[in-house]
């Protein structure tokens, strides 16, 4: 509804259009899709901190670039 706010007069017609165009509609949704998918992360996602040496840091690390 914000975005077809953004046309005065025409809201009905760009509410016609997304809803009869399907990549329109993916470009609606997508981001509120993805916002909804890290909310989700973030909620179940648990945090610890881990003290490491600098050895043991870059040794993590060359095994990610590998």
């Amino acid at each position: 509804m914000n975005r077809a706010r953004q046309y005065p007069g025409k809201e009905k017609e760009f509410s016609d259009f997304i809803l009869n165009n399907n990549e329109a509609k993916q470009q609606l949704t997508a981001p509120i899709f993805e916002n909804k998918v890290v909310d989700y992360i973030f909620e179940v996602a648990s945090v610890k901190d881990k003290e490491v040496t600098t050895d043991e840091l870059k040794s993590i690390v060359d095994k990610l670039d590998s």
